[in-house]
């Protein structure tokens, strides 16, 4: 009996009884399988509360959701832009787990927005995703929405021109400039 255990702990060592690590993805590897882009992105995942913060301080904040059209196309004309404008960060939320919820958060989320939001024939405003906003010195200097589920720009093809347009609407987002023209 004793051999056989000898026999068997000489085995586990001679072979090197190891457990593989897995490798854990970086928030640009994850986003970058979430919503089909480059791993080489600026998106970092970020907490509400790291998102509560940055609407009191500075940052790009992207708030999407990966089951959305929308979001997979602005992901895509955000990252484009982010490469040009060498922006380095913007923090991605996805609120829909707390807007199913219709939380304190998602509520505080929709306050800070609300001046920006179409409101319903009940008269409420809700999130419509994808949102692309900067704050600069807690306050709001741009914001887009060009992809909701409530556009039509979520379910058509989208020409050059209105790629362009798109472009430089996240251009000055990213750059932090105060748009005259939110939409």
């Amino acid at each position: 009996m004793k051999k056989l255990i000898i026999i068997i702990l000489c085995l586990f060592i001679i072979t090197g009884c190891s457990v593989k690590k897995v490798k854990e993805l970086t928030d640009a590897e994850k986003f970058a399988t979430e919503y089909n882009i480059s791993d080489k992105n600026p998106f970092i995942y970020a907490s509400y509360e790291e998102i509560d913060s940055i609407f009191k301080s500075n940052g790009i904040i992207f708030l999407a959701s990966p089951d959305y059209a929308g979001s997979q196309k602005a992901a895509k004309i955000l990252n484009e832009v982010a490469k040009t404008t060498k922006t380095d960060k913007i923090y991605y939320y996805n609120s829909t787990k707390i807007r199913e919820k219709n939380s304190k958060k998602y509520k505080k989320l929709v306050k800070y927005l609300e001046k920006y939001l179409k409101k319903s024939k009940d008269d409420e405003v809700s999130l419509s995703l994808p949102i692309v906003i900067s704050v600069k010195d807690g306050k709001i200097m741009g914001y887009s929405n060009y992809f909701s589920k409530e556009s039509h720009l979520s379910e058509e093809k989208l020409t050059k021109k209105k790629i362009n347009i798109i472009k430089n609407e996240y251009k000055k987002i990213l750059n932090k400039e105060e748009c005259s023209n939110c939409n």
